[in-house]
């Protein structure tokens, strides 16, 4: 876990949820303040990067997902491997081109950059593609 966590700072959103499985779970009570920015951790079923090194002690009850200026959401391409679909914050989270996500037992994979919409939604049709595996 310590190696993955290194090293994903350089890794893609699809590198890191490949291997989630060695990511440290995300922990309230620890001192984020010397990892680097990017590093990642697995909460609630999915991977978060760090945005901003902090103490999480000193933000109780919040998690990656209610944290946002914190902490932003990995994507994955790899449709078998696609997390739900999370509504981004800001320009934190923003589905790339290719990137997949799954909504109401379906898979979707991005059309476009900086998607902000989620998949199966009035104005989004041309967003997203269904994905088949």
């Amino acid at each position: 876990a310590e190696a993955l966590r290194e090293a994903a700072p350089g890794l893609t959103g699809t590198e890191m949820i490949a291997r989630e499985q060695n990511l440290p779970d995300f922990d309230p009570n620890k001192d984020y303040t010397s990892w680097p920015r990017g590093s990642a951790v697995a909460d609630e079923g999915q991977v978060w990067r760090l945005e901003i090194p902090h103490n999480a002690v000193h933000h109780p009850g919040l998690r990656p997902s209610s944290n946002r200026a914190c902490w932003g959401l990995a994507h994955t391409t790899d449709p078998e491997k696609a997390k739900p679909w999370v509504a981004p914050y800001g320009t934190s989270g923003l589905y790339r081109e290719g990137e997949c996500c799954t909504r109401e037992g379906r898979t979707w994979r991005s059309l476009t950059d900086d998607n902000a919409y989620p998949p199966m939604t009035q104005g989004a049709e041309e967003a997203w593609e269904e994905v088949s595996f």
